[in-house]
């Protein structure tokens, strides 16, 4: 039974391990930074305190809806896995 549960839940662990991985690469995407000169070309204008304070922001959300996602594929997985645990 249990080599059973664990080929179902299996490939979805890896996939996980796999977003946890790719979320420390995003590390190396942030340290590059965004150029708003192509995106955002009016708020270049307002001088570097405001880019700045834009890519930040800019940053801050992407961030922070990619650990959304990630939170939320993960809590699936463990109502899944108690689920099948009590099944």
């Amino acid at each position: 039974m249990k080599d059973i549960v664990d080929s179902i839940i299996g490939p979805v662990q890896q996939f996980l391990n796999n977003a946890i991985d790719r979320m420390q690469d995003i590390q190396l995407v942030a340290e590059r930074g965004l150029n708003l000169n192509y995106y955002l070309g009016p708020i270049t204008h307002l001088g570097s305190g405001w880019t700045a304070l834009v890519m930040s922001l800019i940053g801050s959300l992407i961030l922070l809806s990619v650990i959304f996602l990630v939170r939320s594929g993960y809590n699936i997985y463990l109502n899944f896995k108690q689920g099948v645990k009590w099944w």
